[in-house]
């Protein structure tokens, strides 16, 4: 499938993306009349803030223009990822780029300008003019940073610097994705093969050990050699997030960062407090890898591979969807009949083809379909990947039917929820309906890795990051030592005294991107855990809960992350939720345990 040309893929196998633009005139015409937009947009800045009738008249136009560019992003970025090689794509993503910049350069002085009012001035506004109530919840965010906006000028000179303090992620990813060279390893066929960030994983989950030890020792040393180079462009980020945070007025990075959206630092901890005080159920998991590949010693490289032989089982698309449809039918009729429109109206793009992005996504705006980028090749985990992608669509689908423009968009931490609701309610049919000990192992397999990954790893990182912020605050200074021995000890700390730490080890965290986005990956253990309790309970059929999920996904971002929580009986501010997740994950192992050595 992925050798054909785009132009050969079936109009019914792509997404209908003609519905957002029919061509690229279309695109270019709305794209004109965008940028005159943007200029009514500045023109109107000079006295908007002068009564609540010029007030209301420039949000309509800002969300106006909002949306003309949402939608101009979407078709772009779409027509882009069909086919990467196609220049005149480019030129559109290109152009989006622009955009953007031109709207955020036109606009900045907007959020300065309000925050110099009393908030009951906008308060007043909003009164006055009832279409603006939906906007009550958006400017308590805004005006939730005014302490921590300083004078104009010197908002100025910080945004001027934005370009020149975004250099340590770009400098550690050019250099990570095109300079540093891997080397070469052998196969198992003896063949000598090159060594990337592509095929990395691909060789860790090898069945033969000798690979995969290879492969971890020869990508891990090849990250120490650049060490240094790495610690002091991580630093350069972790400096700059110190500087803000104590010029802003917060009293340390990570409350910069958690505060906006209300999300108490307690939380962060008790996750890692949580996960660490139930840390031998991890250890159990890794045992239990040991002793079926029959190992008389365990390490870090051994950690990926399946113990089970791979599900071969091939799936077609139609299988895929109705399967899909079977699994989700718990959450009723009116999600199901939603869902069904996915496969009727064009919302996925199905097959790989010849220079089209990999991976997968959810993409979408206000005003056009919540569309589904797959690369589907016909295995479960292209299933689970469906299932998931579509979880975030029907999120955004609810989120955008329920609520204004201003409160549809749902912040990340509750991104990543809907998506895993998902996988797991998928994961529940399948087992239930497999009809071989292979296809149940397969299922379990595949979530105990889910949880092993998100959870544990990721509360690792979670950890990793914490400590080096918190490293520099108390006014240290970060070398690669530091980091690379504390790396090593966290690793010690989550694997156990039965798992051999691999030296190398030390040096993983140089290649892990995300830390260049402060305090983000606790998301996805959060998220994970709180897709475990929904879950549990839509299958439990826990009375009134399904109609509690439907109104979570339609709550958009009408509040902070917390309170919408409240609407599916969820409190973060205690550990019950990271507990009962630990304890699903403990289940799950016990019932592979049964499987596996039942005769």
């Amino acid at each position: 499938m992925d050798n054909k040309k785009r132009e050969e893929v079936n109009s019914s196998d792509k997404w209908n993306i003609e519905l957002v633009y029919k061509d690229i005139d279309s695109f270019n015409a709305d794209m004109e009349k965008t940028l005159k937009e943007i200029d009514i947009l500045e023109n109107m800045q000079t006295d908007f803030l002068t009564s609540s009738e010029k007030f209301k008249e420039f949000l309509m136009q800002d969300e106006k223009t909002s949306r003309m560019i949402e939608k101009l992003s979407v078709y772009a970025n779409c027509r882009n990822d069909e086919d990467k090689r196609e220049a005149k794509y480019q030129e559109l993503s290109g152009k989006i780029t622009n955009l953007y910049s031109l709207y955020n350069e036109k606009t900045s002085s907007v959020i300065p300008e309000i925050l110099k009012l009393d908030k009951k001035i906008i308060d007043k506004y909003i009164e006055e003019q009832k279409e603006l109530e939906p906007y009550k919840y958006y400017f308590d965010v805004i005006f939730l940073k005014k302490e921590h906006i300083l004078d104009e000028q010197v908002e100025k000179v910080l945004s001027s610097y934005l370009p020149v303090l975004s250099a340590p992620s770009e400098i550690s990813s050019y250099l990570t994705n095109a300079d540093i060279k891997f080397g070469f390893i052998e196969d198992e066929n003896k063949n000598k093969v090159e060594l990337t960030e592509s095929n990395y994983s691909i060789f860790l989950k090898s069945k033969n050990r000798d690979v995969r030890k290879q492969a971890f020792k020869t990508m891990l040393n090849t990250y120490g050699n650049f060490k240094n180079t790495l610690t002091s462009s991580y630093s350069g980020a972790i400096n700059y997030d110190t500087i803000t945070a104590r010029l802003r007025n917060y009293t340390s990075s990570i409350e910069m960062y958690l505060s906006s959206k209300k999300i108490p630092i307690e939380l962060y901890n008790n996750l890692i407090k949580t996960v660490r005080s139930n840390i031998d159920v991890l250890y159990d998991y890794y045992a239990l890898k040991k002793d079926i590949l029959g190992l008389t010693e365990f390490h870090l490289y051994d950690g990926y591979v399946k113990v089970i032989k791979d599900n071969e089982k091939k799936y077609s698309y139609d299988e895929a969807k109705e399967i899909v449809l079977k699994a989700l039918n718990i959450l009723g009729d009116d999600y199901i009949r939603v869902l069904e429109t996915a496969f009727t109206e064009g919302w996925v793009d199905k097959y790989p083809n010849i220079g089209k992005r990999t991976g997968a996504y959810s993409t979408g705006s206000y005003d056009t379909l919540p569309y589904v980028l797959l690369n589907y090749t016909n295995t479960y985990n292209d299933i689970s990947t469906l299932a998931h992608e579509l979880g975030h669509s029907m999120h955004t689908y609810y989120s955008n039917k329920y609520n204004p423009y201003i409160n549809s968009g749902y912040p990340i931490f509750l991104a990543e929820i809907a998506s895993t609701t998902n996988e797991l309610l998928l994961s529940n049919y399948m087992y239930l309906n497999s009809s071989t000990k292979e296809e149940k192992l397969d299922i379990l397999n595949e979530k105990l890795d889910l949880f092993k990954a998100t959870i544990f790893r990721q509360t690792m990182f979670a950890e990793f990051e914490k400590n080096a912020h918190e490293y520099v605050e108390d006014k240290n200074i970060l070398t690669s030592d530091y980091l690379c021995d504390m790396y090593y000890k966290l690793n010690k700390d989550y694997f156990g005294d039965n798992v051999i730490v691999d030296d190398e080890i030390k040096y993983e965290w140089l290649r892990i991107p995300h830390f260049y986005t402060p305090f983000y990956v606790y998301q996805y253990a959060t998220s994970l855990s709180i897709s475990c309790y929904i879950a549990e309970n839509i299958i439990n059929k826990t009375p009134g809960f399904k109609e509690k999920y439907i109104e979570f996904l339609k709550s958009g971002g009408r509040n902070y992350p917390l309170e919408v929580l409240k609407i599916i009986d969820i409190d973060l501010t205690n550990t019950e939720i990271f507990e009962s997740a630990i304890k699903l994950f403990k289940n799950t192992i016990e019932e592979f345990k049964k499987v596996y050595y039942k005769e």
